[in-house]
């Protein structure tokens, strides 16, 4: 047996064990898709509707050249960034083709006999076990948790309290089960069945395919899903002009084959010196619905400097004084955390990652707004009496491990005749996430601790772990029955902090943590699918497991964490 294993003999191992028809990868996909677009992506078509009468949409994934600020970049991208906006209703099922026209994955090696971390010895060692290759005592790097096959995709409709589909075929309850992979020149067609009380507001979708998710996303390859539904038929909302804002960071380096092309390209299992996967690109775009709002350059993979910062102007949106808008914002990010302000304005939050409040909720002035990579925040703002310039912000973070400047996101130009609009007093209860959890409900508690340790088998590196493991594809941490719930800590380990989210159900947060804000207690509790465990720090959860069943995974929303090991398995039964 020779000493390195091929990419491309890693994946037919692992189809040929585990009897993975290539045939699932090639579900054809007649219907166009509609695509609506938000800001500067996608273009507006007439919508193309399923057998069943829900929407049906094609996503098609290829390089595409952009400019931005006068610099040119080649990226991964569905056609447009950001992705097309798929709108869909509670009850309806959403058809989604996905149609991978990238080129063929670069032919890749894996090195398999030298020093492994005692940390990933486990996982390793499962890995080849399963793979059928022969017993060794130490390997270079773990294949399955350096990033790689950076061409090949899969789809995660994040938030969305559908079938968990990153595994093949959706809902499998088989714990050897693979993640879904499309690979260059295969297409897929999923389609989620959304239950009738799915919550309505903002979710997302983006790729999900370990050790490429982080290079895809990082290329701007998301878009938002609308589910309209009860919240939308408010009529103070439903009178409000509706913005939806996806903030996105394209993080790029300058291409070796073009001068002043930027692009995002690896060598799969090389170290970062040689061309391979690097945490930290030296350059980041900052966009919001596809404009370029700030370019970053100066960063290291290390050094925890702030980098130097070049803003653009920001979209511009012109309001009446007392006019109220809906500002729907993503925060589409591959890791940063941003604290929202819009000074001089009435601010009310009404709905945490697609799940409303039961009333508006009025940010005291001089508060923030924190959304974290994957989180989405929906506010009603109102615009003051005074005409004038007002600027929608993400504070400046001075994060030990990752500090970061200010973004502005938005301008309000007010100016006009005077509007008398009203904020509503109450909105629709979500009826999925409510009542909320009693005591008498749960089931189990466990600790999920977030950390890192120093590993030669990650090539940046630093392996990231929960519970002193990185990621296994075959094991299951944590089985959830449905008609159950289950109280978890979060633990952070480290002095950076971590965006932990799960798939398919949604969660309560009852407290928050850290060496320097104290205790934070939530009671009622507030709703999301996404949590930003601050360094240090704890946050306790309780959540509650609803209908569906299957593997599924739960995992750090910093994609460059996820891809190096931060993840883990569960089986809803």
């Amino acid at each position: 047996m020779s000493s390195y294993l091929t990419l491309p003999r890693l994946r037919l191992k692992r189809e040929a064990m585990f009897k993975l028809s290539r045939r699932r990868l090639l579900v054809g996909g007649a219907a166009t898709g509609a695509v609506v677009g938000c800001g500067g992506g996608g273009v507006n078509t007439t919508p193309v509707f399923n057998s069943n009468g829900g929407p049906a949409y094609t996503l098609t994934v290829q390089y595409s050249n952009h400019t931005y600020g006068g610099k040119q970049v080649r990226v991964r991208s569905y056609g447009s960034i950001p992705g097309p906006t798929l709108t869909v209703s509670p009850g309806q099922s959403l058809t989604v083709t996905l149609n991978n026209q990238l080129p063929p994955d670069p032919a890749a090696t894996v090195p398999t006999k030298v020093a492994i971390h005692p940390s990933a010895m486990g996982d390793m060692m499962s890995l080849r076990q399963q793979l059928a290759l022969p017993a060794v005592t130490s390997t270079t790097i773990d294949p399955m948790n350096n990033p790689h096959l950076f061409n090949t995709t899969n789809l995660h409709v994040h938030g969305l309290q559908v079938v968990p589909h990153i595994f093949d075929p959706p809902g499998t309850s088989d714990p050897a089960a693979m993640q879904i992979a499309v690979s260059p020149g295969t297409s897929r067609t999923y389609t989620f069945n959304l239950p009738p009380d799915q919550p309505s507001g903002l979710f997302w979708y983006h790729p999900h395919h370990h050790g490429s998710s982080d290079v895809e996303v990082s290329s701007g390859m998301a878009g938002l899903i609308l589910v309209k539904g009860p919240i939308d038929q408010v009529p103070e909302i439903a009178a409000a002009r509706d913005i939806p804002i996806a903030v996105q960071t394209l993080q790029l380096k300058p291409d070796p084959s073009q001068a002043g092309l930027y692009s995002l390209e690896y060598v799969a299992y090389q170290t970062p010196q040689n061309g391979g996967y690097t945490p930290r690109t030296p350059n980041i775009f900052v966009l919001v619905n596809g404009q370029l709002v700030n370019f970053l350059s100066g960063l290291t993979a290390e050094a925890p400097a702030l980098p130097v910062s070049a803003p653009s102007p920001p979209p511009v949106t012109m309001m009446q004084p007392g006019e109220v808008v809906r500002l729907r914002i993503l925060n589409g990010s591959n890791a940063l955390l941003f604290p929202i302000v819009l000074p001089g304005f009435d601010v009310y939050l009404i709905a945490n990652d697609g799940v409303n409040v039961l009333a508006p909720q009025l940010i005291a002035p001089g508060s923030n707004v924190q959304i974290a990579s994957g989180n989405r925040t929906e506010l009603l703002v109102r615009a003051p009496q005074t005409p004038g310039t007002y600027t929608l912000s993400a504070l400046a973070v001075p994060d030990a491990s990752h500090p970061w400047p200010q973004f502005d996101f938005m301008q309000f130009v007010v100016s006009g005749s005077p509007l008398n609009m009203a904020i509503p007093a109450s909105l629709p209860t979500p009826t999925r996430m409510y009542p909320p959890i009693a005591d008498s409900e749960i089931a189990a508690s466990r600790t999920v601790t977030f950390n890192s340790v120093g590993s030669t088998a990650i090539l940046s590196g630093t392996a990231l772990t929960i519970n002193g493991n990185v990621y296994d594809e075959m094991a299951i941490f944590a089985t959830l029955q449905t008609g159950t719930a289950q109280r978890w800590t979060l633990v952070n380990g480290m002095s950076e902090g971590h965006p932990y989210h799960i798939h398919t159900n949604s969660f309560e947060v009852h407290s928050v943590s850290s060496p320097t804000g104290g205790t934070i207690t939530y009671n009622p509790p507030y709703i999301c699918d996404t949590v930003w465990i601050p360094p240090n720090g704890t946050v306790i959860i309780q959540s509650r497991y609803k209908q569906w069943t299957g593997k599924d995974v739960f995992h750090c929303h910093k994609l460059t964490h996820e891809d190096q090991g931060m993840m883990a398995n569960t089986m809803l039964t």
